[in-house]
Formats: C-alpha cells, structure tokens, sequence
C-alpha cells in the first residue's frame, strides 16, 4: 500500500483464479501491482479497451466499484476496509453511504405502483 508503505495481501476469488495461470511455487506473489498510479491506471484503461468499455475508468475507480460491490453483496464493513487496506473503518463508511443510497433508490422504483 502506497500510503501505509505496508504490503496488502488480498485473496483473489474463484473466478479471478480460474484466469490465472498456474504457479509454479505457491509461495510467490500472484502479480504485484505497480508502484505508479500512473502505470497501474496505464493497465486499466489497456484492460478497459481490450474489453470494449467506453468508459473512462482509473485505479480509483476499480476500488471503489470493488468495495461497493463486496458492500452490497452482503460483505461487513470491517471485512471491506481490511481488504481495501484501510487502517480505520471510518475511511471504508463512504461505500456504505452509497449502498444505503442504491437500497433507497430500490425501494423507491416502488413509489406510485400502489395508487
């Protein structure tokens, strides 16, 4: 982590492994991740295109998709602010907003149905 200088090992999901070629040492780091926002968000925008995304999408970005989505698929907020690599639970409270946001936006496609 570029702002704690402490490293973060996350586990990568079923699906993320399936993609993966097969280590040779298990003890070995799966990938690394640049030091530079600016060569990691060089990959992301290369994935982005290769993927035929017409968005514009950064490193930022794919965080905060990731913790939005973990959020909302049912994963504690502590949970999620360990694997993000946050030191205080009060960094990770943004992405909660925003799942209460998208839970309320939910209930209210049901506004006038009834009447």
């Amino acid at each position: 982590m570029q702002k704690t200088q402490k490293p973060l090992n996350v586990p990568l999901s079923g699906e993320a492994l399936k993609v993966l070629e097969e280590k040779k040492n298990p003890d070995e780091p799966i990938f690394k991740l640049p030091t530079s926002d600016a060569t990691i968000n060089y990959h992301i925008k290369k994935w982005v295109k290769n993927g035929h995304i017409d968005k514009a999408i950064s490193f930022h970005c794919s965080r905060h998709t990731f913790a939005t989505m973990t959020l909302t698929a049912g994963t504690d907020i502590y949970t999620t602010s360990k694997l993000l690599g946050h030191t205080s639970v009060h960094t990770t409270e943004i992405y909660a907003d925003v799942v209460m946001e998208k839970k309320a936006d939910a209930v209210n496609l049901t506004n006038g149905l009834f009447g």
